[in-house]
């Protein structure tokens, strides 16, 4: 059976994962890696294959991308930077043959609410894999560019305006986000077909009997009143208490930030706020 085409949009942010073929070492030293991220730069800044880049990491088999396409399709993108790769690698190191391991994993992130989260399991790769003590510790990650708010090469601004409105708070909010454990496993997702790019950041404990999205505006013990402003789109300040615990609740049931905000008149971003603390 042939594979599935990729589900390949104008605007469609990815989590990228590339392995070297049979999962080898492909970035034998920090020359190699340093020349995998030149190439991303020439391809991010080359005229036609413009994308936004979120994060990246990059480790001794293998590397990940968390990025959005504009005008051209991922398989463009990915060619040119696996292509160049390749080439440099197999003239490098005097050998032939394929340097990864097949075609890339692409999921889809439909959610821009996980974002952020996707971005902390990047970064913790090589933490989790004994490779150093902090994100903060690897050369080879987009960690960098968030805690010294350089956006030369990496979009820092939607992760960073998503934390806070002032710079220096949601810079604070990113490192100590950063360095919270995390045991979800975005290379495998709880919901997934094979060569599906669907993702659904569904874990493995057991889930809760799933209420609909009204009953737990209701459970959240706001007032009848209350509860056809928070449905017709009211900004009062105290219903913002309401607000946040429904979307922990439903959260908890495995609704998407879509879902949830839809259903009360926010964006997913904006759902996604109402569980950050307060700036001081």
């Amino acid at each position: 059976m042939g594979r599935k085409p990729r589900i390949e949009y104008e605007g469609a942010a990815y989590y990228i994962i590339q392995r070297g073929n049979n999962r080898e070492y492909i970035f034998e030293n920090d020359d190699d890696k340093q020349y995998l991220l030149k190439q991303v730069e020439q391809c991010k800044r080359g005229p036609g294959l413009g994308f936004r880049l979120f994060g990246y990491v990059v480790m001794g088999n293998h590397y990940h991308l968390l990025l959005q396409t504009q005008e051209k399709p991922l398989n463009k993108i990915m060619h040119r930077i696996n292509g160049n790769y390749g080439w440099h690698y197999n003239l490098k190191y005097q050998r032939s043959g394929h340097v990864f391991q097949g075609r890339y994993k692409a999921i889809l992130i439909q959610d821009e609410g996980y974002l952020l989260a996707v971005l902390r399991y990047v970064h913790q790769n090589p933490v989790v894999a004994g490779m150093c003590a902090t994100t903060a510790d690897y050369r080879y990650s987009s960690d960098d560019h968030y805690r010294k708010n350089q956006s030369w090469l990496v979009d820092i601004d939607l992760v960073l305006d998503s934390l806070a409105g002032d710079r220096t708070k949601a810079i604070e909010k990113y490192i100590a986000f950063m360095a919270e454990e995390d045991d979800a496993n975005y290379d495998e997702p709880g919901v997934i077909g094979d060569d599906s790019l669907y993702l659904t950041f569904q874990s493995q404990t057991t889930v809760p009997e799933r209420k609909r999205l009204d009953e737990i505006l209701v459970d959240t013990g706001l007032s009848p009143e209350d509860y056809k402003l928070i449905k017709a789109g009211s900004r009062r300040r105290h219903l913002t208490p309401y607000k946040r615990l429904y979307v922990e609740i439903a959260l908890h049931h495995k609704y998407t930030l879509r879902e949830i905000g839809d259903n009360i008149g926010l964006s997913d971003v904006a759902a996604f706020k109402l569980l950050q603390p307060k700036s001081k």
